[in-house]
């Protein structure tokens, strides 16, 4: 059996289960063991670009596209499952940390309930989002997938249905998340309390359609520099004074929030609290559609960022997707694009005057070529165009990357 794009996506089991179907597994009295392997290398030819994390200079191998998970699952009874998830990423040199670790028990036939560490379900692919060879992509593209994390610890309750022609799902979440965040690169102690939300998947034929939304009450440890208030209540430029603190090697919040602190000097005491981390509301949205019929597959997929701080801005992103499949190669094409929205009144003021507003799109072009019915070898080109950055003119690069992707 040979896993494609789409295709692999409408069991409506937990995506975690998938690798059940493709590859092979060591059971012994109900203990069951997978795993999966990505290993890259990628090129970028830009250095006055951003592309997540990836570096420009020379080629770089095993890092940013090279990971390993190992999922162990265990039988407690008939109704109920323990499984845990360790993951080794090359760009966090390769430190095992647990990803996953819940149990689920079977309510009955078509209802499962799990508590534990669980994937938020941000994204189409987000309950195999580390399982490269589950999708076409080296890994799906940051513009539409660029949350920093993806799990927390809580409880779901997954309900799958059918009518008419119709098959679905149904997920129910809560729970809170107590890690720290890396945001543009620097790390943030966070809070991410009464993380709630609901997805429904819904699928007919070759068609299928996903919405999902989050909202969480968020927190993090970002403070304005009062060294830097000081010396400008004390006559120094405040454009000089914030350069001295972003080259003393502050955090990027920590400067947007110093910044704030004086542009609203003088504005109401509302958008002054607007402009901090502390128990602020952040929504999430996401809608994708998805065609399949075996030769040619499509997606298409929306994410919606709403912050109540100002701090960080809203943001709306989409891709798409059309790839062909002659055997064993795969060829895919993908456009995708990230733009930055302001607030309006003093909010929006201030947010476009701190020059933080991004706006971005890509091109990719790959293909896949499934070397057997569990490794596949990728290639991919992505010319990636920033418009704005951090309120200025952009510039555009392109990343070259290989991997070999394969599950066990």
């Amino acid at each position: 059996m040979r896993t494609r794009i789409l295709s692999t996506t409408k069991s409506l089991l937990p995506g975690a289960l998938l690798l059940c179907a493709t590859s092979q597994a060591i059971a012994d009295n109900g203990l069951n063991v997978y795993g999966f392997l990505n290993a890259g290398a990628y090129y970028l030819d830009e250095d006055d670009i951003t592309i997540e994390a990836y570096e420009s200079g020379d080629p770089q191998f095993f890092n940013r596209d090279t990971m390993m998970g190992l999922q162990i699952s265990k039988e407690i009874s008939e109704r109920t499952n323990a499984t845990i998830q360790l993951t080794a990423k090359g760009e966090e040199d390769f430190a095992v940390r647990t990803s996953l670790a819940f149990i689920s028990h079977a309510l009955n036939d078509s209802t499962d309930i799990r508590f534990g560490r669980l994937r938020i379900p941000f994204f189409y692919y987000s309950e195999f989002l580390d399982v490269g060879y589950a999708y076409n992509w080296i890994r799906p593209t940051g513009d539409a997938y660029g949350i920093p994390f993806s799990d927390y610890n809580g409880a779901d309750i997954i309900k799958r249905f059918s009518f008419d022609s119709f098959d679905g799902q149904i997920q129910l979440n809560y729970g809170r998340r107590d890690k720290e965040l890396m945001l543009f690169n620097e790390a943030y102690e966070a809070e991410l309390n009464n993380f709630a939300g609901a997805t429904l998947n819904l699928y007919m034929g070759n068609f299928g359609l996903r919405f999902g939304m989050q909202q969480t009450q968020m927190t993090l440890d970002t403070a304005a520099d009062m060294q830097t208030l000081i010396d400008v209540a004390g006559g120094k430029n405040p454009d000089i004074a914030l350069y001295d603190l972003a080259a003393s090697g502050a955090r990027r919040i920590d400067i947007a929030q110093t910044a704030a602190t004086l542009l609203t000097d003088g504005m109401s005491e509302e958008t002054q609290k607007t402009f901090n981390f502390d128990d602020k509301k952040a929504r999430y949205y996401n809608l994708a559609t998805t065609w399949d019929n075996g030769d040619w597959s499509f997606i298409a997929e929306t994410a919606v960022i709403n912050f109540d701080s100002g701090l960080y801005i809203d943001n709306f992103a989409w891709l798409a997707s059309l790839a062909k499949r002659f055997d064993a190669l795969t060829i895919h094409t993908t456009y995708s694009t990230s733009r930055d929205r302001l607030d309006g009144g003093e909010v929006g003021d201030v947010q476009k005057a701190m020059g933080t507003r991004g706006e971005d799109e890509s091109i990719t072009l790959g293909m896949r070529y499934d070397l057997d019915e569990a490794t596949a070898f990728k290639l991919e080109a992505t010319h990636h165009i920033e418009e704005t950055n951090q309120g200025l003119p952009g510039a555009s690069g392109t990343l070259y990357r290989a991997a070999l992707q394969l599950v066990f």
